[in-house]
């Protein structure tokens, strides 16, 4: 759903490491961005899978240098892999703008934080920036994002280095698709 984003950041020069599980859709990105001044680092894995997930970032690392920027949508299906990054970014690179891609349930009125998690604190060189993604209400109707919607407000957030911002919106609250 980032496709759109690392597409852009590689057109622009960056070298973008994107991890994703389906091989074959690492393929096309890779593909698409082929004639790009960036180029993208394709990690095919599991980021529930801790080891692994590091092991590939420390790869990267070594091939192209240390992360600038990191742009993170981790489900709570892997709960400690946003701070495995950010520990990992924090002693790799000087400094790493890290963006936390969350849900719209980040947002929910009752049970959701928009507080950064408490460890970022143990990481000053890695400024910690929020995009939550909500909804879109047409015509009395809400709908959840398209990915050019989700990766267009991700990419704006990054270029506007916006400490929190919500792709759509999550208000009201009873109108979440």
């Amino acid at each position: 759903m980032l496709r759109g984003l690392s597409l852009a950041l590689a057109e622009e020069g960056h070298m973008v490491s994107v991890v994703a599980r389906t091989p074959s859709r690492l393929k096309s990105l890779t593909d698409e961005a082929k004639d790009f001044s960036g180029a993208i680092n394709p990690l095919p894995l599991d980021y529930r899978d801790g080891t692994r997930l590091l092991k590939a970032l420390r790869q990267a690392v070594e091939r192209f240098g240390p992360f600038g920027l990191a742009v993170c949508w981790i489900h709570s299906t892997a709960p400690e892999a946003l701070r495995q990054v950010a520990g990992f970014i924090a002693d790799t690179s000087e400094s790493c703008r890290l963006f936390h891609v969350r849900g719209s349930a980040a947002a929910h009125p009752l049970t959701g934080s928009r507080r950064p998690p408490g460890w970022t604190a143990s990481y000053p060189n890695i400024p910690y920036r929020q995009v939550i993604l909500g909804f879109v209400i047409e015509g009395g109707r809400s709908r959840w994002l398209t990915h050019a919607e989700i990766s267009g407000g991700v990419l704006d957030a990054v270029r506007n280095d916006r400490l929190f911002s919500i792709v759509g919106t999550v208000e009201p609250w009873s109108l979440r698709p």
